[in-house]
């Protein structure tokens, strides 16, 4: 279980040449004089990485690495990864930093290697906020992913999902840092290894040899580089279990990897609203053939089609997996849509800020406690003086959800069929191309697919082929007053205070900054409530809540010039969304049933079930955060590349885990 805490800057002084070195541990984060030629004779020639990637088959290669400090050793990797490997070839690095540089520190120290700066750049514009967790960095379109989990070494590898080919054991010396090189690590690092995976490292101490080979792996000394005698380099000659059994970690029901590989896997993803759209991207990025079926005849034509939402993620006092898995979200999902505002120029994303305005006193208590306890670094989220008790959200804004549909659905690897519904899905048994492995019915047609990703949110009950979940529809009713209307009844110091408004407003509603000179503001939050018609109730009470945020006089809103849209959140009973392979209940009680004995047992024997079959949906009011890297999620699945997101917080979004929850409580019948 992970423990709650803030990071800590690394204490840094610089010398004369510039170099930066940790006060801390008294070591330099590398040599000024030879950097760039130590990470390539340890790390990149000692793994034999140039010759390993010139005859590179697999479409990933994956390295992991402790101790990320400046980036050096992963841009040379990139890269001679870009030089040596065939053009088609992905590389996963993934690193682990228990002290993180700033932007500013990363930049200055990175500015000693001209010779890398076209990488540099790249590196530093997409270099992530500086808060505990997983973060994921997709760079050169796609071909470089770079994972880096920002805290304690051993339990960012603990914490691990992936399949590593070669390690770059990096780090301050052994004799300045022995904490780090711990018994737990030495096991996940074994866990995280296959047979023929690599290492090396500048240290031939004991601790760290010992320690290799203590899980398996073969180690030798040989000539370190420059006035160093030795370091130690080695591999892990034999596998004794399969990918799905390392991962399992005594929570096989969790399992979400397959053995199988398909290097050419082709997609059905039901549904075109932001869950779709957003996996589908991602698996097209990754050079996958997708279909999108959508039953409607247009795109995001239900809870993702309102014309305005905001990115308002809801930050916690608790470092708790659910969220680190919203924080890591929604700055994925900020610099998702910082990067494809600058490649189109177009205008369905303002980064502009939100103001979250405390409802009341106990709030604004909880507020306060919130800043103290400095989760969080002031660009991500500060107090705003403007507005006495409210918070500020600098990297958030407003989104035109269905425009972003467009823009993801419009990948040259992905097609779009409109009135295309989903009637049946059918596995195919005993099926030896596992390209055909499902077969999936409409009215029109039968297609065959490797894997199949049901977006269907509040549809997805109504699916026979879909497990039961206990996922329910939340009516919203949301505003809007089109202030270019001839015949505007609102008063005029209203509309011009709406005008004026620069960011986004969130209390017990919202309201956002003008959208083609239109207010939109909401929304109701009506359970038990299935009524699809446009109510001049849910408009007064928006009406009320969008006054109290503006500070402005209750009637100062007309009534009449409200117009709206209803459409049903898909909500989850845990109010976390529902993400990661389906199952077969029967099997999955049959399997796991000591648990209702005792809900402490623990197994790695995978129960198998509908491979190739994913569940994506039930994210609510915060689909413009979750989807993104939920749809990343999902594509490392298909694709079995290293996931995203921490082995806690698969769990906590896995299918499954209602089903496990009775089991261990004794209530599946």
């Amino acid at each position: 279980m992970l423990t709650s805490y803030s990071l800590s800057a690394p204490a840094l002084s610089w010398g004369e040449d510039g170099a930066p070195h940790s006060s801390q541990f008294d070591d330099v984060y590398f040599d000024k004089e030879s950097g760039l030629e130590e990470t390539r004779y340890v790390f990149l020639q000692h793994n034999q990485l140039y010759q390993r990637w010139q005859k590179l088959t697999q479409a990933n290669f994956v390295i992991a690495e402790t101790g990320f400090g400046t980036g050096l050793n992963f841009l040379c990797a990139w890269q001679a990864f870009e030089a040596q490997s065939p053009g088609d070839k992905t590389l996963h690095f993934i690193s682990v930093e228990k002290y993180p540089l700033s932007k500013a520190a990363l930049t200055k120290a990175l500015a000693m290697w001209p010779s890398l700066q076209a990488y540099s750049d790249a590196l530093i514009q997409a270099y992530p906020e500086v808060c505990h967790g997983f973060h994921r960095i997709e760079l050169a379109e796609g071909r470089i992913q770079l994972t880096l989990w920002f805290g304690e070494a051993a339990t960012g590898f603990e914490q691990l999902n992936a399949n590593v080919d070669a390690w770059f054991l990096d780090g301050f010396a052994p004799s300045k840092n022995p904490e780090m090189w711990s018994d737990l690590l030495f096991q996940h690092i074994r866990r995280l290894s296959h047979k023929g995976t690599s290492f090396a490292t500048f240290t031939a101490a004991g601790i760290v040899r010992r320690g290799l080979q203590s899980v398996g792996f073969d180690v030798r000394k040989v000539k370190a580089f420059g006035i160093k005698r030795e370091m130690a380099i080695g591999e892990l000659n034999h596998d004794d279990q399969p990918t799905t059994k390392r991962m399992a970690q005594g929570q096989a029901w969790f399992n979400v990897r397959h053995n199988e590989e398909l290097t050419t896997p082709r997609v059905l993803v039901v549904g075109s609203g932001l869950a779709g759209a957003n996996t589908a991207y991602a698996l097209a990025q990754r050079g996958f053939k997708v279909s999108v079926w959508e039953k409607a005849s247009s795109i995001a034509d239900a809870a993702s089609g309102n014309p305005q939402g905001m990115l308002y993620p809801k930050l916690a006092s608790q470092d708790t997996p659910i969220n680190r898995f919203y924080l890591s979200a929604y700055l994925y999902a900020s610099r998702l849509y910082n990067q494809l505002s600058k490649e189109d120029g177009q205008a369905f994303w303002q980064q502009c800020g939100l103001v979250q305005i405390p409802k009341n006193s106990q709030e604004a208590d909880k507020f306060e406690k919130l800043i103290q306890t400095k989760l969080y670094p002031e660009n991500i989220l500060k107090k705003y003086p403007e507005r006495p008790g409210s918070l500020l959200l600098p990297l958030s804004g407003w989104v035109k959800p269905k425009d972003l549909c467009e823009r993801l659905l419009a990948h040259e690897n992905i097609s779009l069929v409109l009135n295309r519904e989903l009637t049946d899905l059918e596995k195919v048994t005993a099926c030896t191309d596992l390209s055909k492995r499902w077969l999936a019915h409409s009215t029109e047609q039968q297609e065959h697919f490797s894997h199949v990703i049901l977006c269907t949110a509040n549809d997805s009950n109504q699916l026979k082929f879909s497990p039961n979940l206990p996922i329910h529809p939340i009516r919203g009713q949301v505003s809007f007053v089109d202030f270019n209307r001839a015949d505007l009844k609102t008063q005029a110091t209203s509309v011009e205070t709406a005008q004026t408004l620069d960011k986004v407003l969130c209390e017990l509603g919202y309201a956002s900054p003008l959208l083609d000179n239109t207010l939109h503001f909401g929304a109701t939050y009506d359970l038990h409530d299935q009524d699809e018609a446009i109510r001049e109730e849910g408009h007064q009470r928006n009406l009320k809540i969008l006054t109290r945020m503006l500070q402005v006089a209750e009637d100062s809103f007309a009534l009449e010039d409200c117009q709206g849209r209803v459409s049903f959140r898909c909500a989850v009973s845990d109010y976390a969304p529902i993400v990661g392979p389906s199952f077969h209940q029967h099997k999955l009680v049959e399997s796991y049933k000591p648990l209702t004995r005792n809900a402490k047992w623990q197994t790695d024997d995978i129960c198998e079930q509908d491979e190739g079959l994913y569940l994506n949906l039930g994210h609510g009011s915060r689909g413009l955060i979750s989807t993104p890297l939920s749809g990343v999620y999902l594509a490392d699945l298909v694709a079995g590349t290293p996931s995203p997101l921490e082995q806690e917080i698969t769990y906590k979004l896995h299918p499954a885990r209602f089903v496990i929850r009775q089991l261990k409580q004794n209530k599946v019948t």
